[in-house]
Parts: structure tokens; sequence; C-alpha cells
């Protein structure tokens, strides 16, 4: 039987009224636009091996398909379990909100999850062929994370938990695992290099957090933003943003040949403005503004080392 359609959605469904595509409707659904937060770790981790002689392009393709392949799936999820817990409303700013919209049935983005997820899984399995049974163990842990994000009986989002476990996977365990598909081996370096994009993921959610304190308030959902209040958890912005650069600088520092990274402070100024424009006390919608602005810094920043990994690799091929 099909799924109820949201009242709040009927408008929608009136003749007449605006429709996308199926095709958009999708692009929508599984926000196609969020994907940079899980192609720059592969990105970053593969040119790091790159600069180490040890890179495979076909490797390299089926973990950017199956990273997004999982986001993909996440991002149903997070709007199938939100839409059920009633944390998405049509006020809601943030999700695809098709469900909202009368776009798509509540089940419909159920099964879309189990596409995206059982995608992610097959080439998974070919990742973990080509390379042995650590990346298994991984990957079932971030398809875990992936559900239990906004799933199961203590959803991580809604118990404050949100900010540490994005920093966790789509930081470390993205970028090193990326580093050890192509290596076969696991350095303080890859673990240095995931930090900084690690903490500005991290920083996207934290300002859809911050954008949502009220929403999520009246919902039920605890995140580190009502945790901390508004002043505190500006603050936490700030201390993530600034502490992808300072982990930038202490990688410099460990080791001196990877200096091209610093090109990464041409984005310096970009977020500087985002953490002035938290602490002015700006509205929701300007706060929209700033959670878009932070995923372009994380993809700035991104392309930024990745660039910088292979300068590295250009001059040491010439030395």
């Amino acid at each position: 039987m099909m799924d109820a359609i949201p009242k709040d959605s009927m408008a929608s469904s009136l003749p007449g009224a605006y429709r996308p595509g199926r095709l958009r409707i999708w692009f929508q659904a599984v926000r196609f636009f969020s994907f940079t937060a899980s192609v720059i770790p592969i990105v970053a981790g593969s040119s790091l091996a790159l600069m180490d002689r040890s890179f495979d392009i076909l490797l390299f393709v089926v973990m950017v398909a199956a990273s997004v392949a999982c986001h993909a799936g996440a991002n149903l999820a997070n709007d199938y379990f939100d839409h059920k817990q009633g944390i998405d409303t049509a006020e809601s700013l943030g999700p695809s909100k098709v469900v909202q919209l009368g776009y798509l049935s509540p089940r419909e983005v159920l099964r879309g999850t189990l596409v995206f997820f059982s995608l992610a899984t097959v080439l998974g399995l070919y990742i973990v062929y080509r390379t042995g049974w650590p990346i298994l163990v991984i990957a079932l842990l971030s398809l875990a994370a992936a559900v239990l994000y906004t799933g199961g009986p203590k959803p991580l989002g809604y118990i404050a938990l949100g900010e540490l476990t994005v920093f966790l996977f789509m930081g470390p365990v993205m970028v090193c695992s990326a580093y050890f598909v192509h290596t076969g081996n696991l350095t303080l370096t890859s673990v240095l290099l995931s930090l900084p994009v690690g903490l500005l993921v991290a920083a996207i959610l934290h300002a859809n957090n911050i954008r949502d304190m009220e929403l999520d308030h009246k919902a039920g959902k605890l995140t580190m933003a009502n945790v901390l209040g508004r002043k505190k958890a500006n603050a936490e912005y700030a201390a993530l943003v600034v502490g992808a650069y300072v982990a930038v600088v202490s990688l410099v520092l460990v080791d001196m040949r990877m200096w091209p990274l610093l090109v990464v402070f041409v984005s310096v100024p970009a977020a500087a403005k985002l953490i002035r424009t938290v602490y002015s006390g700006a509205s929701t919608v300007d706060l929209d503004s700033v959670l878009r602005k932070t995923a372009g810094l994380h993809l700035r920043a991104g392309l930024l080392l990745s660039a910088g990994l292979l300068a590295r690799s250009v001059i040491d091929r010439m030395a």
C-alpha cells in the first residue's frame, strides 16, 4: 500500500502544481551537491599514495563510486528516519524535502536507501577482493555508521554524536583507507592528512546544526549545538575550522617535505569570513548560506591539499 502524502505537501500534488522530472527528484533526494564531502577524502588519500608512487586508477574510480553510493544511501536514510521521527517538516531548510513535498513516498525513499547501500556493498567487495580483509572490516563499520546515524533505537545524530561520527568516518577512516587501498600501508602522514579533511566535514555538519537549533530542540533531537548553546556552538565552529589549518601546519612540522600543502592557506580569508558570520548572530537564512559555503570551503581546502601533494610528487620526480 502506498504511503500517505503528508498534509503539508498536498499542495504540490494539486493539478497544475510544478513537479520536477523523476530524475531531478532523485538528484534532489540524494542531495547530489553534497557528494564533494565523500569524494574529497578519497582524492586526498589517493593523492598522498600517488606522491608515494603507489596509485591504481581502477581502484580509485571504484572507491569514489562506492563512497558516493554510500553517501547517497546515508542521505536517503537520513531523510527517511528524520521523517518518521518528525524531525523534518515543511519548515525545515536543510533536507531535500522530497517526502514533505509529495515527490516521493517514504517507502520509495527507503527503497532508494537499500539500492544505494547495496551498490556500495558490491563495489566495496571488489575493493576487498583486490586489497584484503582489513578493508572489509572498515567498510562494514562505515556502513553501520551511515545507518545508525539516524536509524536504530539511539541514532547517533540525535544524541550529540553527529560531529564526532562524521569527523571519524569522513576524515581519518576514509582518507587512511584510500591510502591503504593503494599502498597496503598506514603512515603517520596519512593520519595527519586526514585531520583537516575530517575537521572541515564536521564543521559542515555543525553549521547545519547551528542553523537548525530551534527545530531540533522542538523535535527532541539533541545535537552539540543544542547541548552547548549558541555562544559556545559558535566557538566550536571556529575551533573546527581553525583546527583544520593548525592540523596542516602540524603535518608540515612533522614532515617538512610536505611544505607544498601550505597552499591551503589561500582559503583562509574565506574561512575567516565564515567564522565572522557565525559570530555575528546571523539569521537562519544567513546560516543556511554558511552551511553551503562551509561545504565549499571543505571542497576548496581538499583540492588545495591534493594539489600540494601532487606538487610534492612532481618535485620528487624532478629531483
